[in-house]
């Protein structure tokens, strides 16, 4: 936490920790005297208390009240009563009415409306003002919760040109045991009155509704977090928490006349939210330092559990009203809270965690307003001061949420520097995988130079070299003449210009691979005194046509015309193309001798069968068809060829 937040932290503590002192704006005076012409600031007043039994409705008048003129004492405002502590059998039943009569002499009459201001009125009763002996207001509903945390601002002439009353008369009709609290009384105009009314009102009533609601809105969207991520406890204690604060703060701005529950429910409610609130927060905390409590929790828990159901109204006889003995429990917890926040914070403090640091500063002020309250419930310190536990639970609010803000932001920041790290490591494999890339690339066409390297050897060996060979030893023996060696060596030089053709791109056009073979093969033909027919038709394109395919059609078709130079006496030879089916024809024809297939397989001619092999390791197949009439060559070829049909060829 940077130091311009703790200060700001600690800045609003501080002023929180003013609150009890502050009087919400009010001077306090020991005299009645007027603080302008128009406001009297009373502080000082006649208490009449009468005993009863059973709380009773306020009379229509002073005449109808009997009210004795003897007994009557003085007493300073704010006027406290003490509280038993430990309630007797008979505490919810003995009731005392408190008579407050204020002297308003020093105001003039005047048909102006005129008002009565009173901050605070703290006990388990109604309250009733009267204005020249007529009732001009009582309180209704609960006499638990009855507003007691709101100031009152009543007209005391309402009707038009009625005059101002010249005495004021307050009853207070009260369990003997709760004790009461009665602040100092404003008498004056509404303009004078309604900043101090508006003020007091916001600070009692208006921050605790709109803090607790904050928090529950909070609470609210943090379960919705949870929800999507349900391995994130905090979350949900979170909003299990907002959920109680919220409940526990109820009773200091509502009253008894909006509760859907009886008095009894409701306080059981207000104090079970206490307990488990210090439960969930211990739990809370546990999970933020990380160095759980077992012990801790199971007592915090079962001491919970017990309260709550011991509580309970109406289940054991023996147990008083809880709004009797409210007091006493709220004072009993306190130990406890204060034993389950050291144990954390020292937790915290020594898993060195930032944010045990403002949880102790917020255990500090905490512990210190739940102690004033207690003080201020109990009768103790001035009724005129504020309730701070809303604003401890406001406190608590903000710094949870800053916890949560922390933790949510650092998961998004935690999210970032991840992805960064992985962006990284991306780009880290991206590099390697390129390098790899390149790196086969380069053996790879290393490869294929090697492969097309044996494949032209092995074809110049088998063809150039075997020609070659035959024609050396056929000069050895002197059985060949000038014409036959020069035959031989025209033959091999079309075998080396053939195979350095298939090396060229064709582009998978076999047309463009035929016009390589016309332009080798024409000038040969035509010198045997052979006519040369070109009647080839577009075709499909063939994408497997690569180099290697390319030089194995070559050397069929040029075996096919050292066939019929060698062997048919043909005049004509005819090439041509045609589509069929799912392949392409290549056709050779001529008007030479024909020769009977089967016998010229059978002798072993291994010009037929390497065209065969040939044909075969591209994926297409050869056929003959020989007769007096000449001989037909037919080589078919696929469009489309498997991947790794293509089988090394063996030649004979």
């Amino acid at each position: 936490m940077s130091a311009r937040r703790v200060a700001a932290t600690l800045w609003l503590l501080s002023f929180l920790a003013l609150l009890p002192c502050v009087q919400a704006g009010e001077p306090t005076t020991t005299d009645a005297a007027p603080q302008q012409e128009s406001t009297l600031h009373i502080t000082e007043a006649e208490l009449l208390s009468v005993a009863g039994t059973g709380y009773s409705a306020p009379p229509p008048s002073i005449e109808d009240a009997a009210l004795p003129t003897e007994g009557w004492q003085k007493v300073g405002l704010p006027y406290t009563a003490g509280r038993e502590l430990v309630p007797t059998p008979s505490g919810g039943v003995s009731t005392l009415t408190d008579w407050y009569r204020l002297d308003v002499d020093a105001l003039a009459p005047s048909t102006q409306p005129r008002f009565l201001y009173l901050p605070r009125w703290k006990t388990l009763g109604h309250i009733a003002v009267y204005g020249d002996g007529v009732l001009l207001y009582q309180s209704h509903g609960s006499p638990v919760h009855n507003g007691y945390n709101q100031p009152l601002l009543l007209p005391l002439n309402a009707t038009a040109n009625t005059l101002s009353p010249t005495s004021v008369l307050i009853r207070v009709n009260r369990l003997r045991s709760s004790g009461s609290g009665f602040s100092s009384v404003w008498v004056g105009e509404q303009r004078a009155l309604a900043w101090r009314y508006q003020a007091r009102q916001m600070l009692q009533v208006q921050l605790p509704f709109m803090g607790s609601a904050a928090f529950l809105a909070v609470g609210a969207f943090a379960f919705a977090v949870w929800l999507g991520k349900r391995r994130e406890s905090l979350y949900l204690l979170f909003a299990a928490i907002s959920a109680l604060a919220f409940v526990r703060m109820l009773h200091y701005y509502v009253s008894g006349d909006y509760l859907p529950v009886s008095d009894e429910w409701f306080e059981w409610l207000t104090v079970s939210a206490l307990l488990w609130l210090i439960v969930l927060i211990h739990l809370f905390l546990e999970r933020l330092h990380q160095q759980p409590s077992p012990w801790l929790t199971r007592s915090s828990v079962g001491l919970a559990t017990l309260c709550s159901v011991a509580t309970l109204p109406h289940v054991s006889a023996s147990i008083a009203s809880l709004y009797l003995i409210t007091p006493l429990l709220n004072l009993a917890v306190l130990p406890v809270a204060v034993l389950i926040f050291a144990v954390n914070l020292r937790k915290a403090l020594r898993a060195q965690l930032p944010a045990g640091r403002l949880v102790a500063g917020w255990t500090v002020f905490a512990v210190t307003f739940t102690s004033y309250d207690g003080l201020l419930q109990n009768n103790l310190v001035s009724p005129e001061s504020v309730y701070t536990s809303p604003y401890a639970i406001i406190g608590l609010f903000f710094v949870f949420s800053y916890i949560m803000f922390q933790r949510y932001t650092g998961a998004f920041a935690e999210v970032g520097r991840l992805n960064q790290g992985l962006a990284e490591r991306l780009r880290a494999r991206e590099a390697e995988l390129e390098q790899s890339y390149q790196r086969l690339r380069v053996i790879e066409n290393q490869q294929m130079l090697n492969a097309e390297r044996r494949r032209l050897m092995q074809d110049m060996h088998d063809g150039l070299g075997s020609s070659l060979i035959g024609a050396i030893r056929s000069v050895e023996r002197g059985i060949m003449n000038d014409a036959a060696i020069s035959n031989v060596l025209k033959g091999c030089m079309e075998d080396l210009k053939l195979a350095i053709d298939s090396m060229e791109s064709v582009d998978a056009d076999l047309l463009l691979l035929l016009a390589t073979l016309r332009f080798r093969l024409a000038p040969r033909i035509e010198s045997a005194g052979i006519a040369l027919q070109w009647d080839v038709q577009p075709v499909p394109a063939l994408p497997w046509l690569d180099p290697g395919s390319a030089l194995h059609i070559l050397r069929i078709m040029q075996e096919c015309v050292a066939n019929v130079l060698r062997h048919t006496r043909a005049t004509t030879i005819r090439f041509s193309t045609a589509t069929g089916g799912q392949g392409v024809c290549v056709m050779i024809e001529d008007n030479g001798a024909g020769f009977v297939l089967e016998e010229a397989l059978q002798r072993g001619g291994r010009g037929l069968r390497n065209q065969q092999r040939r044909a075969l390791a591209i994926g297409g197949h050869v056929s003959w068809e020989s007769g007096n009439a000449g001989t037909r060559l037919v080589l078919w070829l696929p469009l489309e060829r498997t991947v790794g049909v293509e089988r090394p060829v063996v030649l004979s």
